[in-house]
């Protein structure tokens, strides 16, 4: 079986990052749903909230996610394996959770609440997370932190740590699961 990774957390964590990394450093290909969705949809994230409403972007991240179909894209680019980067909400998608559960392993890249905020700084309104407009980001990040956790096959605790070290943990992680030596 061709191994598929799917980095789940907060809005800031570094999924898209530590996706890239990842990938290069494993010669996997690396998906970001919220540019699967730019791409194709001809607006980004926040751009889709804006417009359209929190409803329709949940829409479209299960629609694409649920169409995509991680074998193919690793055959077509001839790789080893894929990372996958969803935005923070596909928690919220039932559907879609199965389906990363039956397919890809996942990896809750877990921070605390007030490294979250620092990431984004003052640049919260514009990232299109939802729920922002009825809740506080600590509510939200307090009503989903139990799910990311439920739903991780490992949590990858990123505390104090730089990219290349959790791509390093995040490897070392794998290796075991697996049981080989695959990841170089």
């Amino acid at each position: 079986m061709i191994p598929v990774i799917t980095l789940i957390g907060m809005p800031g964590v570094g999924k898209s990052t530590i996706g890239k990394l990842l990938a290069d450093r494993l010669d996997f290909s690396f998906v970001d749903l919220d540019i699967l969705i730019r791409q194709q949809e001809g607006v980004g994230h926040s751009e889709v909230m804006k417009e359209k409403g929190e409803e329709t972007l949940l829409k479209f991240e299960e629609d694409y996610a649920l169409k995509l179909d991680f074998m193919a894209v690793v055959n077509k680019s001839a790789v080893r394996g894929l990372v996958f980067a969803p935005g923070g909400s596909i928690i919220y998608s039932e559907k879609v959770m199965e389906k990363l559960h039956s397919e890809t392993t996942i990896l809750f890249l877990d921070l605390p609440f007030l490294e979250i905020k620092k990431r984004l700084g003052n640049n919260v309104e514009h990232r299109g997370i939802v729920g922002l407009s009825k809740k506080s980001l600590e509510d939200i990040f307090k009503e989903r932190l139990p799910m990311y956790r439920l739903a991780a096959d490992h949590t990858i605790n990123c505390v104090g740590l730089a990219d290349e070290d959790v791509v390093e943990k995040i490897r070392v992680v794998l290796n075991q699961e697996w049981n080989r030596t695959i990841l170089v």
